[in-house]
């Protein structure tokens, strides 16, 4: 080791020759040095540590702000895109209104669509693309620009019936993309049926879009993409990119600020620490020459106090040091129980935490410093619940001594009872319990048991919880200490009762708040969030599309002739079929949507940023899945075959309110229904408000 020398500098301590052993000692380390050392130990150490965790945090938070600044741009991709879309309404309506188009349309004369297709892309001025869809939405004929995008549909109709579709883009990929780089500053790129056609990346329209930390034509970005809501055509998704090299860079600068800072602040403890170390030693010094005075004397009398300086203070108070030694000795067994009671105070505290595993930790460090034993540990019986804890280290004595003492823990005498009834006489209801839920002193609550083996000591306590509202008292665990040398007296042995019992508080405590604040967002069964989850994210959406403008849409839906499923085979199968058409419906939904249980087997989904007709299109997925599901009998003879019927609305397309969604998508569902069930029905379309 390292060490400063008297004169200033660095040297190797201890080096040379003794006259014992043929080394002799070199000049030995000052006290000064010493000093100075320590100081920058704990202020080098804790530095470092600082510095790390400070590292750690910026680069986290940086990594943060970038992934928010990523999901607001994806939000503004996505209104960008319903903008460029409705800037395609007056060219779409020029189309749609074509009674050329609509005869080769009805006819279903593909050669004309095509042929119209040509002379209206030319004729009607900013159109880029036209496809035309039949009824059945598949394409017929489309021409124009294979990169244009956001188109919007209309749906052309002879004799009030709808004979197809017709999808118009005003828009390229191109400017698409340079207008969300515009507007968010990040780097876009935007496919349409697995090809890239356009990106604000450079040489970035090869490959596929990706999330995450990506590499594109070389250069290494980090980003987000997402399915854009288009009902026709082939899918279209956007992703928005950052690149790395400036959360990078951002990344370094929080560093070097912070080691600026830090380094500041370690020159000013370094020179503080200095300055603390020379009034020490000067004080080290003077106290050192009163001890070598000290030495000199005769411990069976006296000290000789001469003059009355502080030196001649301390002489006197190390002869009146006996005289106040009983006295200090009461003052220490009066400290002892206001040790207890400090120790009685923070096992309330236990009572009232909610970190299950560190009350456990904690009820064993204590007891082992308050009851002066030398080991102790918790066991669990579920390590779900709890682990194991251990304090001290464990010799075969002492080990074997805590394992005969748990195995006496767990043993229940009913004429232990009487006992208890002496004890718990100030607390308890009259029937020998506690809180007056009728349980018998044994099984709420055991004292500890003792055991002696040879010259080794310990004592062990179950632990008793009720894990759940309307559940029994428990054996959850058992905790035990032990030492060597003397036994535990009686206020050890009640200081020890105590702790247990809290630590056992704790956890049952634990245990109801986890089961009420699940209880409190999702449905039991299904796993769904249940409906009062529902309707607070359905108010955050509205509340959203009010300020925003987006779309928000809602899907409900209905398992068709559930309650024949149960009447044939029983509500146990009826769960399960729950438990699947909701496993079906997460695997469909996107992060930002909510699906929820909306009450027995109908359920819902909450769309954000997404049109009637986007939901219809993600409704019809989910029927599908519901469809194709096969679900195991529980009498093992074969499976069962479930649908479900949907209905969708969104505002503002369908409903100005929460109140009139949730209607018109329940009652499209009913339309569904009464069609022949296993379909999607929309929502008619709102009266628009005076």
């Amino acid at each position: 080791m390292l060490l400063w020398t008297d004169d200033g500098r660095l040297g190797v301590p201890f080096l040379g020759h003794n006259t014992h052993d043929g080394i002799k000692a070199g000049p030995p380390v000052s006290f000064r040095s010493r000093l100075l050392l320590f100081f920058m130990i704990i202020v080098i150490v804790p530095m470092v540590a600082v510095a790390l965790v400070l590292f750690s945090i910026t680069s986290d938070s940086e990594t943060g702000k970038t992934d928010a600044q990523i999901a607001q741009g994806l939000r503004a991709a996505f209104a960008i895109y319903d903008s460029d879309r409705g800037d395609a309404r007056p060219q779409l309506a020029h189309v749609a209104r074509d009674p050329r188009l609509a005869r080769a349309l009805a006819s279903n004369d593909r050669g004309a669509l095509a042929a119209r297709i040509r002379a209206l892309a030319g004729s009607v001025p900013g159109v880029l693309r036209i496809s035309v869809f039949d009824s059945g939405r598949r394409l017929l004929a489309e021409g124009g620009r294979a990169d244009a995008v956001a188109a919007a549909v209309a749906a052309p109709s002879t004799a009030r019936r709808r004979i197809g579709y017709v999808a118009v883009s005003v828009t390229t990929a191109r400017a698409y993309v340079s207008e969300v780089r515009r507007v968010t500053g990040l780097h876009v790129s935007v496919a349409s049926g697995g090809h890239i056609v356009g990106s604000t990346i450079p040489a970035g329209v090869t490959g596929r879009l990706d999330s995450g930390n990506v590499t594109i034509a070389g250069g290494d970005y980090r980003g987000r993409v997402a399915s854009l809501a288009d009902p026709f055509g082939p899918p279209v998704r956007v992703g928005v990119y950052e690149s790395r090299g400036k959360l990078s860079s951002s990344i370094s600068h929080r560093r070097l600020v912070i080691a600026a800072i830090l380094g500041a602040f370690l020159l000013l403890a370094l020179l503080s620490s200095v300055v603390v170390v020379r009034a020490l030693q000067r004080q080290v010094e003077t106290f050192l020459e009163a001890a070598r005075r000290l030495a000199r004397g005769d411990f069976s009398r006296p000290v000789p106090v001469e003059g009355g300086d502080e030196f001649a203070q301390l002489g006197r108070e190390f002869n009146a040091m006996s005289g106040q030694l009983a006295v200090k000795i009461e003052e220490v067994q009066r400290k002892r129980g206001e040790l207890e009671e400090t120790i009685r105070r923070v096992g309330e505290a236990f009572a009232a935490g909610l970190d299950r595993q560190e009350m456990v930790n904690i009820a064993v460090r204590t007891a082992v410093e308050a009851c002066q034993a030398d080991v102790g540990r918790a066991l669990p019986l579920d390590i779900r619940r709890m682990k194991t804890s251990r304090v001290g280290e464990e010799t075969p004595e002492l080990e074997a001594a805590l394992e005969t003492a748990e195995r006496r823990a767990f043993e229940i005498h009913l004429e232990d009872s009487d006992d208890w009834l002496a004890m718990l006489d100030a607390t308890t209801d009259g029937d020998g319990d506690e809180d007056g839920d009728g349980e018998p002193p044994h099984v709420r609550e055991r004292r500890p048991v003792r055991v002696t083996q040879g010259a080794y000591f310990a004592m062990a306590v179950p632990l008793m919880a009720r894990p759940a509202l309307g559940r029994g008292v428990e054996q959850v665990g058992v905790v035990s200490i032990a030492r060597e040398g003397r036994d535990f007296d009686e206020g050890e042995y009640d200081l020890f009762a105590y702790l247990a019992g809290q630590a056992a508080i704790s956890i049952e405590n634990v245990d109801l708040h986890e089961t009420v604040r699940r209880q409190a967002l999702t449905d039991e069964l299904t796993g769904l969030y249940n409906l009062r989850h529902f309707h607070d994210t359905l108010d955050t959406e509205l509340e959203r599309q009010r300020r925003f403008g987006t779309n928000v849409g809602l899907v409900m839906l209905d398992i068709d002739d559930f309650k024949r499923i149960n009447d044939s085979f029983g509500h146990q199968q009826g769960d399960l079929v729950l438990i699947e058409v909701a496993r079906a419906l997460r695997n469909l939904s996107r992060d930002i949507d909510e699906p929820a249980r909306y009450g027995g087997e109908e359920m819902a989904v909450i769309l954000p940023q997404t049109d009637v007709a986007g939901a219809e299109l993600l409704a019809e997925r989910m029927r599908t899945a519901v469809e194709d599901l096969e679900i195991d009998r529980l009498d093992g003879d074969g499976k069962i075959r479930v649908t479900a019927s949907f209905g969708v609305a969104s505002l503002p397309a369908n409903a100005h309110d929460k109140a009139a969604l949730i209607a018109e998508a329940d009652a499209a569902l009913y339309r569904a229904k009464r069609a022949g069930k296993n379909r999607v029905a929309r929502a008619e379309a709102v009266t628009a408000e005076s």
